[in-house]
């Protein structure tokens, strides 16, 4: 098979046992399979496709080199990146039209109670800890010795979180914000640096139509915090806070957040923004949210859209579904649960986008030469 231009010999154990019992195997394209609802668990299969179609993630699957970087002492014993592997598989053999993945449910819902019964959940929370999982399922890279010297402040912070084991999943998902205080008064500044696998962006109030360069304008463009402890003035001042990215991951995941507490309601209650969020699906340029060491790097600022997870209703009432782009026949797909159908690209951007998954690369094999090869 073909994933993001690079041809893929699916491995002979690669076995759909789990599946054929419950379904008759009826040809589909490649990727091209849906996933059945086992009961509100739209979330959940929204966030599997993108995911999927996710052509690093999906190669590192299929040709089962994931086997050689399991962890097992860890909280999840490697069980999870077992089953989401086991399930892209099947979504890529293209034998099924739909699919159950019971097994990959009822294995979350082993480590996080919400995630088992049939309430509707929240397809960021879900994918946040799925990412946190993954990472810690397959966090046995050992950072090379010579690479830790000389450290900046940027990378003590990057090896303090990674504790000198890294992932697949930390090199294509994670990246890094420096935080940066600036007294008013002396001008006396305090850096911090944070790792995440996705940016969670706010909306701007009472504006219907907007774009997504407004959002991360407002999330960069800084803030004025009073009280902070000046360690030059010895005493509370007035500051300047702001964000810039010192490290960009290869997928960029975007959250915008729709959902909000509202505090005029009586009772406590949750409404969502409809806001119609104007995103590019090519182009999006990255350079004026980072830092200079990171303007440095020969890499792309440049990322490509390849997915969304879609949320439809309201708080109480709701339905997930994905928009992906197969990397193998180049066109968008609609992922409905267990229905999949061609999705024409100029209604890809809509009021109903959540999460946002844009790349710098296509090309696995891009990745590996970008990256050091000898690390995965």
């Amino acid at each position: 098979m073909i994933i993001g231009g690079v041809k893929i010999q699916l491995p002979a154990a690669a076995s759909t046992y789990r599946y054929k019992a419950a379904f008759r195997p009826e040809k589909k394209g490649r990727g091209l399979t849906g996933l059945k609802n086992l009961g509100n668990t739209c979330y959940m299969n929204s966030i599997l496709q993108c995911l999927s179609n996710t052509p690093q993630l999906a190669e590192y699957c299929i040709t089962d080199k994931y086997k050689n970087y399991i962890s097992r002492n860890n909280k999840t014993k490697g069980q999870i990146v077992e089953e989401v592997a086991a399930l892209i598989k099947v979504l890529w053999n293209g034998n099924y039209k739909c699919v159950a993945s019971k097994d990959l449910r009822y294995v979350i819902g082993q480590y996080q109670k919400m995630f088992r019964g049939i309430e509707q959940q929240d397809s960021h929370e879900f994918l946040t800890i799925l990412m946190d999982w993954l990472h810690s399922d397959l966090q046995t890279l050992t950072v090379p010795e010579h690479a830790r010297e000389p450290m900046t402040a940027s990378d003590k912070a990057w090896l303090d979180f990674t504790k000198a084991k890294e992932s697949l999943i930390l090199h294509l998902f994670y990246g890094q914000i420096k935080s940066i205080v600036k007294c008013i008064t002396c001008d006396k500044e305090s850096a911090t640096y944070e790792c995440f696998s996705n940016l969670s962006l706010e909306l701007p109030e009472n504006n219907n139509i907007c774009q997504l360069s407004q959002c991360l304008d407002m999330y960069f463009s800084g803030e004025r915090i009073n009280g902070w402890n000046c360690p030059a003035c010895k005493q509370k001042r007035d500051a300047i806070k702001k964000l810039n990215i010192s490290k960009l991951p290869p997928v960029l995941v975007v959250h915008l957040k729709r959902f909000y507490a509202d505090t005029d309601s009586i009772s406590p209650m949750y409404k969502k923004k409809q806001n119609y969020l104007r995103f590019p699906l090519e182009n999006l340029n990255m350079s004026p949210y980072i830092t200079i060491s990171e303007s440095r790097r020969n890499t792309s600022k440049s990322y490509e859209l390849y997915a969304v997870s879609n949320h439809y209703g309201s708080m109480e009432s709701g339905h997930y579904t994905a928009f992906c782009k197969s990397s193998t026949y180049g066109k968008w797909f609609k992922y409905d649960d267990q229905m999949v159908t061609p999705q024409d690209a100029s209604t890809v951007v809509s009021s109903a986008a959540y999460i946002l998954f844009y790349t710098r690369l296509t090309p696995s094999s891009q990745y590996i030469t970008e990256t050091n090869p000898s690390r995965l």
